[in-house]
């Protein structure tokens, strides 16, 4: 004899609710690396500013050759050294994800870098702001702030390419399974490094063009 089953029809809360806890799940699933990654940067940004701003004086002083990575309008400098000085300080943190990305270290090590380089952006703030006052905050969210947004773009999009690549090797040398082979995944990561660099050329000519606009209206 077949046996009769009956299902109860689920009310119009149960199945919205059902539906948001999916969405929310796979929203999490396709974009978790993304805002995990956002998070840091930012963190390291906020971090950066207040212990920049909460130093001595005699800190700062030292503080211009080390993280002043994005141009001054302080500073005369001409079109190509804005360009390089901008693509360079990118192009570093990009090779540096790259190369820890090639082992299993790169699970830890690509965070901690990628919070760096917000620390990094935040020194640069908190610096602007203390040397110059009003003239620094302005100077960076009018010129600064789109390059270093552009920037962290690239970053954080290859950044996510680099852990998940960094986990497959760690798969493959305790035996794991993976569904695409290394090799193909070795040849998206190149890819995706390609385009993270044209963003930062973007970014690159973004921070020179502003510069020269915008950048040599302050003192």
């Amino acid at each position: 004899m077949k046996s009769l089953v009956i299902s109860l029809p689920q009310s119009v809360e149960q199945s919205e609710t059902i539906s948001l806890k999916y969405r929310l799940k796979m929203f999490f699933r396709q974009y978790g690396l993304v805002i995990f990654f956002l998070v840091l940067i930012i963190s390291g940004m906020i971090l950066g500013t207040i212990n920049t701003v909460s130093s001595a004086p005699e800190k700062l002083n030292n503080t211009d050759k080390l993280f002043l990575s994005v141009p001054i309008s302080f500073v005369k400098k001409t079109p190509f050294s804005v360009f390089a000085d901008s693509f360079s300080a990118s192009f570093v943190c990009v090779a540096a994800l790259c190369f820890f990305s090639l082992s299993p270290a790169g699970i830890p090590a690509i965070p901690v870098l990628v919070f760096f380089k917000g620390y990094e952006y935040g020194v640069f703030a908190g610096y602007l702001c203390i040397s110059q006052g009003f003239s620094g905050l302005a100077y960076f969210l009018s010129t600064a702030f789109a390059g270093i947004f552009l920037s962290s773009l690239a970053i954080i999009y290859f950044a996510q390419y680099c852990i998940g690549f960094s986990f497959s090797i760690l798969l493959a040398v305790i035996g794991g399974d993976s569904a695409v082979p290394l090799k193909k995944k070795l040849v998206q990561l190149f890819l995706n490094g390609a385009y993270s660099l044209i963003i930062i050329v973007f970014s690159s000519l973004t921070d020179t063009l502003l510069y020269f606009i915008i950048g040599k209206l302050f003192p």
